[in-house]
This record gives structure tokens, sequence and C-alpha cells, in this order.
């Protein structure tokens, strides 16, 4: 694949949990964030950086996990 990206996933069940550093990078949060509705144990650092583009993102986040 001379110009593109191939992408193979594997079995959820052989990942787990890391801590994700975001290096104040309000996309590395959300990611890791989103990572973790399916990987246990995934403890996002700094995950506030997300008030770049959404100011109540953490409270949003934590209401719909309570659901």
């Amino acid at each position: 694949m001379p110009d593109g990206l191939r992408i193979e996933p594997v079995p959820a069940e052989t990942l787990h949990g890391a801590v994700m550093e975001t290096y104040a990078d309000h996309r590395m949060a959300t990611f890791a964030a989103m990572l973790g509705l399916r990987i246990p144990d995934i403890e996002v650092i700094n995950v506030a950086t997300t008030r770049k583009t959404l100011p109540d993102f953490v409270g949003m986040w934590s209401g719909m996990l309570r659901q």
C-alpha cells in the first residue's frame, strides 16, 4: 500500500488499561476517554485540557457514565 494506511483490528479482550498522557492536547484526552469506554483501567492524564473545545467535557462525560 504505497500511499495509504492499513489498520487491522485486534480482539478487544487482548487490550489492557494504561496511563494515557495527553501532552496538553484536547484531542488526545478525548481519544483516551473514548478508549476507556471499551478498555478497562484507562487513566487519562490532564483530561481538563478538553476545555479547549468543550468546556464541560468532564462534567458531561461523568453524567453520561452515571446513566
